[in-house]
């Protein structure tokens, strides 16, 4: 089987056949970055101050705009200049969280579902991912006594994702408690992932792991500025936790890629630093189309478990008896619509296909009846 990011390259090359193609599967918001965000770089441009070497740990303003966020949304007291590192993306903050807390021999406990780049950067450092997996019948839930029996004397993290992609799962905070209890009891680090912990839906509350009495010591954040501010190209992301597994980050940022884009930081200090508003239009929006489409998957009579936060719902297509690749397949040449086999998420999610509302609406409805046409005819 391809790679994930090979995989979704075949489907994408077939999906170009189709000049009426909607793509249901696509990771990246719809919206535009603000315009606040591109005057502030165009004004950089102008002024040519972005033609110098940015420091491998990033700008200091940045790194405080960055520490104030953290505390106050995700309640994090961090420090700015010895406990941040800016990085290219939420995807190189992941890798360098991995490669700085883990080695070779080491463990890292990974509920499943997750995102396969996960699973990518364990293998690089030399270590073994230790999946737990959770079930759509009980909404893809972490259950905190299936971690406990994974551990081993080799475990070393814990990762936790929430919300998750693709599940939308979004962890309680007494199972966050509880994880985070258990990795104090056997003296674990916690990798916590919290790209997505500005779109929440319901009555969903995201808790941030290295915010619990004692756990900031042990725990490593990482999040992007591509969701929540529509900034995926700029590429714009951080890690954040103590200063010395920090530090190691900010060793491997300045071996491999060096200082990010000072074009991105500028555009993510504007960001982090003025008007929120457009966090709240795309949160609506999305609600509105998580509806949409969760109507239609009730209507397709296709089981899925509640996306609680995040911009996708996984669904189990095990019912209809296809792998997820042939009902992706099948459903592209019939409907003309793209979904994502869940199977570049593991072997064991084969049965699923992920769903993104990250199109306008009339696009996500009419991509959403010619799949339940598409399903109908299998």
């Amino acid at each position: 089987m391809p790679s994930g990011p090979a995989l979704q390259a075949k489907l994408l090359a077939r999906l170009a056949g189709f000049p009426d193609a909607i793509r249901l599967s696509r990771g990246d918001p719809d919206f535009a970055t603000p315009r606040h965000i591109i005057h502030a770089v165009r004004d950089v441009l102008w002024r040519q101050i972005s033609d110098q070497i940015a420091p491998p740990e990033g700008r200091e303003d940045l790194r405080r705009a960055i520490a104030a966020r953290l505390q106050r949304v995700n309640r994090l007291e961090v420090d700015p200049v010895a406990e941040v590192v800016v990085t290219q993306g939420g995807q190189e903050a992941a890798f360098l969280m991995i490669l700085a807390a883990v080695g070779s021999g080491d463990e890292v406990i990974v509920p499943e579902p997750n995102y396969y780049s996960y699973g990518d950067a364990i293998r690089f450092a030399g270590a073994r991912a230790v999946p737990v997996p959770t079930s759509v019948d009980a909404g893809f839930a972490v259950d905190p006594d299936r971690v406990r029996r994974a551990v081993t004397d080799r475990t070393r993290a814990l990762l936790l994702v929430s919300p998750n992609n693709p599940s939308a799962a979004v962890m309680s905070p007494e199972v966050v408690r509880d994880l985070v209890q258990l990795a104090a009891d056997r003296d674990l680090l916690i990798l916590a992932d919290d790209t997505y912990d500005q779109f929440l839906y319901d009555e969903a509350v995201h808790t941030s792991p290295g915010a619990l009495d004692g756990a900031g010591g042990r725990t490593l954040t990482i999040n992007t500025c591509s969701k929540t501010y529509a900034m995926t190209g700029w590429r714009l992301g951080w890690v954040a936790g103590p200063a010395p597994l920090v530090a190691r980050v900010r060793a491997l940022k300045e071996a491999t890629t060096g200082g990010t884009s000072t074009l991105a930081q500028a555009a993510a200090l504007t960001a982090l630093t003025g008007p929120q508003d457009v966090v709240a239009e795309m949160l609506a929006a999305y609600a509105r189309r998580r509806t949409l489409t969760l109507a239609a998957l009730a209507a397709m009579r296709l089981p899925y478990g509640m996306p609680m936060g995040g911009q996708f719902v996984f669904v189990d297509i095990r019912p209809l008896g296809f792998s997820s690749l042939a009902f992706a397949e099948q459903v592209l040449e019939r409907a003309h619509v793209l979904v994502g086999p869940g199977i570049v998420f593991g072997a064991d999610w084969d049965g699923f296909v992920r769903l993104a509302w990250l199109l306008p609406d009339d696009q996500l409805v009419e991509g959403l009846a010619r799949m339940a046409g598409a399903v109908r005819g299998l």
